[in-house]
């Protein structure tokens, strides 16, 4: 939790400007993304993802933050290509001053051996492919790329490739809707544990509260960070 909190504070006060605008950074956060808890009918829970990485179903704190964008303050290049603009999001998830400061904290405290194969600096990201099988941070991993779509394992370290005690995946994309001449991106994600034994009938995740509480605002600081990466 504690590397969660620090980056989301070291967002958040940039957004603001300085300590005391920690609450002003939430807020424009508030105003410019949309939170919304995901159901079981989302087609996320149908990919063969999903399955592979939770089989047993166990239940998870998952939502999706979503940023509409017009596509005239989309880069040119960018606004009827879905592929280019999900990989463009992708990068600006993981590259920009969101995800900063975890790099720097993971880089430092969480470099093991046997992560000489990771990305660790923003710029790397910044510029990467995403393609299926990177590592990053020691604690992200390109787990399917189908172009239009990015799936990317959290949670734990990708040393640690089977069943987790904390596990999860982010799915993201983007969607170009030429009749509302706007563009739709989407950060999808579900935490969970998948090495829990299954339990009939459990519905409800075990995630603590101050994580709930933690991770709505990181999620929404990562996308909305990202659209330096694909607006004009």
């Amino acid at each position: 939790m504690g590397i969660l909190r620090t980056a989301m504070l070291t967002g958040l006060w940039g957004v603001g400007g300085g300590a005391a605008g920690v609450g002003a950074g939430m807020a424009y956060l508030l105003g410019a993304t949309s939170f919304v808890p995901l159901t079981k009918d989302d087609q996320m829970f149908k990919t063969k993802t999903w399955a592979k990485f939770n089989p047993r179903e166990n239940p998870a704190l998952k939502d999706d933050v979503i940023k509409v964008v017009p596509l005239s303050k989309i880069r040119p290049e960018l606004r009827n290509d879905e592929r280019a603009l999900t990989l463009e999001f992708c990068r600006g998830v993981w590259s920009r001053w969101g995800f900063w400061a975890q790099s720097k904290i993971q880089e430092r405290y969480d470099k093991p051996a046997g992560t000489d194969d990771n990305l660790w600096n923003t710029s790397e990201l910044a510029v990467s492919k995403f393609d299926k099988g990177l590592r990053f941070s020691n604690h992200f991993e390109v787990v399917e790329n189908v172009g239009d779509e990015i799936v990317v394992r959290c949670g734990g370290s990708p040393l640690e490739p089977g069943l987790r005690k904390s596990d999860g995946l982010i799915f993201l994309s983007a969607r170009i809707d030429p009749e509302q001449q706007h563009a739709v991106f989407h950060f999808k994600s579900a935490l969970f544990s998948s090495s829990a034994p299954k339990v009939e009938g459990a519905a409800a995740h075990s995630i603590p509260p101050k994580i709930v509480f933690l991770h709505e605002w990181y999620v929404r600081m990562l996308t909305e960070s990202a659209m330096r990466n694909v607006k004009a």
